[in-house]
């Protein structure tokens, strides 16, 4: 079995490392891009309490506040 080009600089072992960044590198990716997208929505129950507390903090801060 002979080389190719990178692996007859490298050697077998250095290529399947390189390979293997590649895949980690890869995979990290994704894992970064779905946090992202995740980062900052609120499920729609998650959304009330959050909506719920506020207003609970604000009437706690000044009472005569209007709310709405």
């Amino acid at each position: 079995m002979s080389d190719s080009g990178v692996g007859m600089l490298l050697g077998h072992a250095s290529v399947q490392m390189v390979w293997l960044m590649f895949i980690g590198a890869f995979v990290l990716g994704g894992v970064l891009v779905y946090g992202v997208m995740k980062a900052g929505h609120l499920r729609r129950s998650e959304r009330a309490r959050l909506d719920r507390a506020t207003e609970e903090r604000q009437r706690q801060e000044d009472p005569y506040k209007r709310t709405g």
